[in-house]
């Protein structure tokens, strides 16, 4: 929707109702057709809560029906939710003011810096009839389950990163020299060798062919015996701290524990996700798409929600803040730069497809990309931005009609006249 088609759309509707969310407490307060506000009435979430709020809105206004109140809330993080779906099962229709809306518009009010519940909710009312709202996505059940999942294998890989830097500031003190020795601290072997000699000086004590042998089988026989050896040397020349080694031992034992866990979960959210890829036709039509796999076209569906509700892929570029915005001023020109306003996953998984497709040697935007590089004094991250950006339309369109992706037709229309019509927007 344009903002003219927000602002038609909202005065269709005789009343308009603002929601200002908390975790307990909700404060409501409705605009009638005579464009007074009543006074702020609190929702305490819960059942009894809920009814109330419902015969609140029906005996303020017995002559208008549940569908002409339009009725917008701010959120407060999660807070908000289970009355947003509570609302719209009764009826209601929702939409979402977001907050940072509010707060730029809550001085033009009454050109106070007051802060209170009551005002907030009152301002919403206001903002819900001017149009100043966002769409409120009611996902299918499969969308829904992309989303839960997708969000719980982000948090479970920031736990794992944050095991990760935890075990190697650790290792900076109980053993230096460990890290020199692999090139990734979450390969298989480094993690076998720390679960059975978590010390230095604890493999100074082990037999050199058992611990050629337990590299050996963690490695599938690519960490060599030279290796081994080298390790072994410099476990005898360690500069480790010599003090507390029990706890420290304790320590990275129970870690390596915890970090193992949150790799098992990963490893069973991915499975799912997997699963529900194959029963979602858009993201099953993504994975037609080079570099795109399984978890990166479940989150791409998890933050666009249902494709079908975009127009344009402008609309996308926006909900992932890779929209370009400058701020200029007569004479002066800003520079052109991404809003960054939007879901920060779909703006990261973005981004990351974009480092695959310039990939040297076998990325398909790499001579692009490298003209990019040429034209801008060498700013790879501009330059991957800008291939990102080039990428939604392309992504957008392979999810809204399922055609799986044909890499003959898009080099094709890649060699076309810039000015022809295309059948595959790039």
């Amino acid at each position: 929707m344009t903002p003219d088609d927000k602002l038609i759309y909202a005065r269709s509707f005789p009343v308009h109702v603002g929601v200002d969310t908390a975790k307990k407490t909700h404060v409501l307060v409705a605009r009638g057709p005579d464009g007074r506000r009543t006074k702020a009435h609190k929702v305490p979430v819960c059942r009894a809560g809920f009814d109330a709020a419902d015969g609140h809105l029906t005996a303020l206004f017995p002559d208008v029906p549940r569908e002409r109140m339009l009725v917008g809330l701010e959120f407060a993080g999660h807070h908000g939710f289970t009355f947003a779906h509570d609302l719209a099962r009764r009826g209601y229709p929702i939409v979402n003011v977001l907050p940072s809306v509010t707060k730029k518009t809550k001085e033009i009010e009454d050109n106070s810096p007051l802060k209170t519940d009551a005002k907030d909710a009152a301002l919403i009312a206001k903002l819900v009839g001017d149009g100043s709202f966002v769409r409120f996505p009611f996902l299918d059940d499969i969308y829904l389950e992309l989303r839960l999942l997708a969000t719980e294998r982000q948090r479970l890989g920031c736990e794992a990163t944050r095991f990760k830097n935890r075990l190697q500031g650790i290792l900076d003190l109980a053993w230096p020299e460990y890290l020199e020795h692999f090139a990734d601290l979450t390969h298989p072997t480094p993690i076998a060798l720390l679960e059975r000699w978590p010390l230095a000086q604890d493999l100074r004590e082990a037999f050199p062919l058992l611990v050629r042998r337990v590299a050996k089988v963690a490695s599938r026989n690519h960490y060599g015996a030279e290796k081994v050896d080298g390790l072994l040397a410099s476990a005898h020349q360690s500069v480790a701290l010599r003090q507390g080694t029990d706890v420290r031992r304790k320590e990275i034992q129970n870690l390596l524990k915890r970090w193992a866990l949150v790799r098992q979960q990963i490893d069973e959210v991915e499975i799912a996700l997997t699963a529900r890829v194959e029963r979602c036709p858009p993201a099953q039509a993504l994975l037609s798409i080079p570099e795109i796999g399984a978890v990166c076209a479940a989150t791409i569906i998890a933050e666009l929600g249902t494709p079908d509700d975009f127009e344009s892929p402008r609309q996308v570029l926006k909900l992932a803040g890779m929209n370009l915005i400058e701020k200029s001023s007569g004479m002066h020109r800003g520079r052109a730069r991404q809003s960054k306003r939007g879901r920060p996953e779909l703006r990261r998984q973005l981004f990351l497809l974009a480092g695959r497709w310039v990939h040297k040697g076998r990325g398909l935007y790499r001579p692009y990309y490298e003209a990019l590089l040429s034209r801008n004094g060498g700013c790879k991250t501009k330059a991957l931005c800008a291939v990102a950006r080039k990428l939604v339309p392309l992504i957008l369109h392979v999810a809204q009609t399922q055609e799986p992706f044909d890499r003959a037709r898009w080099l094709d229309q890649r060699h076309r006249d810039s000015g022809a019509a295309s059948d595959i927007p790039v």
